[in-house]
């Protein structure tokens, strides 16, 4: 450790050297008696993002008495590991890293629309479900259901072309729940 930048009772942070030779991994902490396993990543860039969940479920509601199902999405970066190739078991989970969120048209019929209508998706990667239909706006008044890609685009990490890293998560948004199944009343 190089030196101590700050600490509190809740958080320490420390400057540290890392050998350029150093094998990447993920590396635990030790401070007095505290030893925190897993704790740090060593790696030399990241190589890919993941959006979680890779598929999600929401809900429409909130016009009747049905209550919206909402979904949270993150995205998590990963190293390709000591083997240097992505999407394999030795990949290294390095954190969290600062995304622009979007929503795509996932496209399964021709003049697909769900896009516009399937709901909102804010700057934190929660995603909103519109209103239960039908929907005027919509052909033949249809429901606000469809399927969209979810996208987060990497702020400041970037591929071996310049570009930022991307990653897509499916979603879902089906119509509202009718029925709620209570475990105590089924036969």
């Amino acid at each position: 450790m190089r030196r101590i930048v700050s600490r509190t009772a809740q958080e320490v942070v420390a400057e540290v050297d890392v050998a350029s030779n150093a094998i990447p991994g993920r590396r635990d902490i030790a401070l007095g008696a505290a030893i925190l396993p897993n704790a740090i990543a060593v790696y030399d860039r990241v190589d890919y993002i993941k959006v979680i969940p890779e598929t999600g479920i929401s809900r429409l509601g909130g016009a009747s008495q049905h209550p919206k199902g909402y979904q949270q999405f993150e995205v998590m970066a990963y190293n390709r590991g000591v083997d240097n190739k992505v999407n394999t078991a030795d990949d290294i989970e390095v954190g969290p890293v600062s995304v622009t969120w979007s929503v795509e048209e996932f496209p399964e019929r021709f003049d697909d629309d769900d896009k516009r209508f399937v709901g909102t998706l804010d700057s934190n990667g929660l995603f909103t479900p519109a209103l239960d239909g039908p929907n005027p706006e919509r052909k033949q008044s249809a429901n606000n259901y469809g399927n969209v890609w979810v996208v987060a685009t990497a702020v400041n990490e970037k591929d071996s072309y310049g570009k930022p890293l991307v990653g897509k998560s499916y979603l879902v948004v089906v119509p509202p729940l009718f029925i709620i199944w209570d475990k105590e009343m089924a036969p």
